[in-house]
């Protein structure tokens, strides 16, 4: 019975070449409304964590009796502290007074601007809240290493600086000193505009003619639920309190992770509404092609129900056709749709916040059951059709 279905396929090629192609497109169509879900979403929580922290990143406001309180030894006592917390990223930022100006190369001896350069001052965690792939050098050492000053630049200050290795001058209006320093690395934060990020630590111990901080923020991810924001209010009042004797003046959400989540639900909800129309297609392609071939074949069929063929037989010699078919079709169709979301990481730049997205096999058993079930409703009414045909007459 199976050579006789693939012969049936063999004697119409061109039939069986546009039949399969409808399929392999509703297949196809159906694999992608659960990526849009999956290599969609990774994509938008990416990006969004490069710009926004990752969900969920908390900015929790910190009042002090005096910035006096935050030397060099309570910024590293309070880092120190932050790095020990469990079930959570915490990291500090501190906003200076009148900004830094940096100029690039300082061996040219070209004059200090007065253009203030967009600059954070945190310490090493903040990476582990907000993805910045590294694009050339290193990122900072922990607060523990007692590591010289460190400062890193985004791929827009590479170019207004220089990338990993190159010399800048750093001063602020407050001072005429002029700071030595170099560029330890370069990372891809997805700003067009230059930014530099500085050890915040190893800023406040080797450069205290500049530091004049202004204003202390911690920002937290949780890594688990720690219920509502007062829980993470509350921890990170408990470390202010113990390094500064400072506390907590306020908490707010600063990413966007649930801004995007309903468009990649309607998006997710269009696809599988295209992949199921384009499945129903192919449905109604294959009953009208079944239908035409029985009338086509009826003399054949006829002559097989006269030399003993049952209904059964002749049922599973119909709709066989168009089972066996689909079902070669959703194999090739999962198997190119796998490939092409394993090259999906080739066509990313090496600096790229996005995560080698994972296959979506859920989707694709749920296309693979829906092409054989396309196949088996449409191949019914012809398989019916052709088990009603009486064998008396094949003798007229």
């Amino acid at each position: 019975m199976f050579r006789m279905i693939l012969r049936d396929l063999r004697l119409s090629p061109v039939r069986t070449v546009l039949t399969s192609m409808s399929m392999f497109i509703g297949i196809l169509a159906v694999i992608a409304a659960s990526l849009v879900g999956t290599v969609g979403s990774t994509f938008l929580s990416a990006t969004n964590a490069q710009m926004s922290g990752r969900a969920s990143t908390y900015m929790v406001s910190v009042d002090l009796k005096s910035m006096d309180e935050l030397s060099a030894h309570s910024m590293q006592t309070l880092a120190e502290s932050m790095s020990q917390v469990t079930g959570a990223v915490v990291t500090p930022v501190v906003t200076l007074s009148d900004g830094l100006n940096i100029t690039r190369n300082v061996r040219s001896g070209a004059p200090i601007g007065d253009s203030v350069i967009d600059a954070t001052l945190t310490v090493a965690s903040y990476r582990d809240i907000y993805v910045l792939p590294m694009v050339s050098g290193r990122w900072f050492s922990p607060p523990t290493a007692q590591a010289g000053l460190e400062l890193v630049v985004n791929k827009a200050g590479a170019s207004a600086f220089g990338g990993t290795g190159s010399p800048v001058a750093i001063t602020s209006r407050q001072t005429q000193t002029v700071t030595a320093a170099t560029v330890t690395g370069v990372v891809n934060d997805g700003r067009s505009d230059p930014r530099v990020y500085i050890n915040t630590v190893s800023f406040a111990f080797f450069e205290p003619q500049l530091w004049a901080p202004a204003s202390l923020a911690v920002y937290v991810h949780p890594e688990h639920d720690m219920g509502d924001p007062s829980a993470v209010t509350s921890m990170v009042n408990d470390m202010v309190y113990d390094a500064l004797g400072g506390k907590t003046s306020g908490i707010q959400r600063v990413d966007n992770s649930t801004s995007y989540d309903e468009v990649l639900r309607y998006l997710q909800i269009a696809f599988a509404i295209c992949g199921v129309l384009l499945l129903l297609v192919a449905a109604l392609g294959l009953m009208n092609i079944g239908l035409a071939d029985v009338e086509q074949r009826s003399r054949e069929l006829l002559i097989r129900r006269a030399l003993g063929a049952s209904r059964g037989n002749v049922m599973m010699l119909v709709a066989g056709s168009s089972i066996v078919l689909s079902a070669i079709v959703a194999v090739v169709a999962v198997a190119v749709s796998a490939v092409l979301v394993m090259a999906i990481p080739a066509w990313l730049p090496p600096d790229s916040p996005i995560p080698d997205p994972a296959y979506p096999y859920a989707a694709a058993l749920y296309a693979l059951g829906g092409s054989m079930l396309t196949a088996l409703l449409s191949s019914i009414a012809p398989a019916l059709k052709a088990s009603k045909l009486e064998p008396a007459m094949a003798l007229r």
